[in-house]
């Protein structure tokens, strides 16, 4: 019981703090969250520490608790990225976000097309594949979509045989499932977008480094047209 009453605080909390319904500069008080949220001190404390690890929070001497400015805090967290996703500076979310993978996939399908196995490069066909059947049938919002399309851009980020690259996988997955939750993405999917999956995919398995990485450019680039 006490472990769901600390989840839903961290959850409550960080949601409001993203949405800046509790402002930078905020001071909180244990006392204050046990009154309102009718939870023990020991929950308050421990929710405080989640939100102080994502530099969210930060604990001043004589002054208490603090709510920290944005860029105190850790973005590329799945969790802080979820609650941005979720408020109203989630535009401005997606837009970094689709940033982000513009910066990074295109590199992580050329290193792919040249280290990755036979099998990853496979399967990435074969999930590409799978997306294209499922969006020509409208169901670019099933859960079968979402997990195929999470599958893809995290077996091309292992495939690149780069550590960095593959640590990014959790940041990956979050863009792509907070998308699906909030039904940002679209039932019918472009048929560009699936096409260029496909592509990506084929290129990576022939050993294309340059074409695999200038079609997943295109890709991550048709998401940003959809949206913009």
């Amino acid at each position: 019981m006490a472990g769901s009453m600390y989840a839903a605080l961290v959850e409550v909390l960080g949601g409001q703090i993203t949405a800046g319904e509790i402002p930078a500069g905020a001071v909180i008080s244990l006392a204050s969250l046990e009154d309102r949220f009718d939870v023990s001190r020991t929950v308050a404390r421990e929710a405080m520490r989640a939100l102080e690890s994502k530099g969210m929070i930060e604990a001043r001497r004589r002054v208490g608790l603090i709510v920290t400015a944005k860029s105190n805090w850790h973005v590329l967290d799945p969790q802080v990225i979820g609650w941005r996703l979720a408020g109203p500076g989630r535009n401005d979310q997606l837009r970094t976000l689709v940033e982000l993978r513009i910066a990074v996939e295109p590199t992580a399908a050329r290193l792919a097309a040249l280290h990755g196995s036979a099998e990853q490069k496979r399967r990435c066909l074969e999930l590409a594949e799978e997306m294209l059947r499922l969006g020509e049938r409208g169901k670019g919002r099933s859960k079968a979509f979402l997990a195929a399309d999470v599958e893809f851009h995290v077996t091309i980020l292992q495939a690149s045989g780069n550590e960095m690259l593959a640590a990014l996988e959790p940041v990956i997955t979050a863009v792509l499932v907070g998308r699906s939750k909030l039904k940002m993405t679209p039932q019918a999917p472009a048929p560009e977008a699936l096409e260029t999956h496909v592509a990506t995919a084929l290129a990576m398995l022939e050993g294309e480094p340059e074409v695999a990485e200038a079609r997943c450019r295109r890709l991550v680039s048709v998401v940003r047209s959809e949206i913009d």
